[in-house]
């Protein structure tokens, strides 16, 4: 191979990459999109999700040290498990929600169908087994746990 040749698959090469990183940033930015918060400054969705685990963690760590019912909350658990659930390709069902909102069944079927009237969560049955239901954040949902999220990161 001569100088010219190595040169010209450099060249194809570097241009390769160069589009492969591209395509890469650009997967990336969409992946990690930027929120905006009311004081100009700029929170991706993914510091938001890390904020609402965060959030879980402590509520989860209060019930270690003090009686689990001063802080029980479950339809907060559930929005904010919701919330980082809707990153998630994977649906949550009903016994999954019921898991994060650590609380009885009947209650937080209770909550379940609260936080439904409320349109803050959308529920829809799965086709290919109609005792299974999906719940995901509404929009309205979204947007006010979004809003708090916003409010308390700083």
């Amino acid at each position: 191979m001569n100088t010219d040749t190595v040169v010209g698959l450099m060249k194809e090469l570097t241009a390769k990459l160069s589009a492969v990183a591209g395509e890469f940033d650009q997967r990336l930015t969409d992946m990690v999109r930027p929120v905006e918060k009311g004081d100009g400054d700029v929170l991706s969705s993914a510091m938001l999700i890390n904020r609402a685990n965060t959030l879980l963690a402590e509520r989860r760590l209060r019930r270690q040290h003090l009686p689990a019912e001063l802080f029980h909350e479950p339809a907060w658990d559930m929005l904010l498990a919701l919330f980082v659930a809707g990153e998630d390709p994977q649906p949550m069902n009903i016994k999954a929600l019921v898991a994060m909102a650590d609380a009885p069944v009947t209650t937080s079927q209770r909550w379940i169908e609260h936080l439904y009237k409320l349109r803050l969560i959308d529920r829809v049955i799965d086709p290919a087994d109609r005792r299974r239901v999906e719940i995901s954040l509404s929009a309205m949902g979204q947007d006010a746990v979004t809003s708090y999220l916003r409010a308390v990161t700083k």
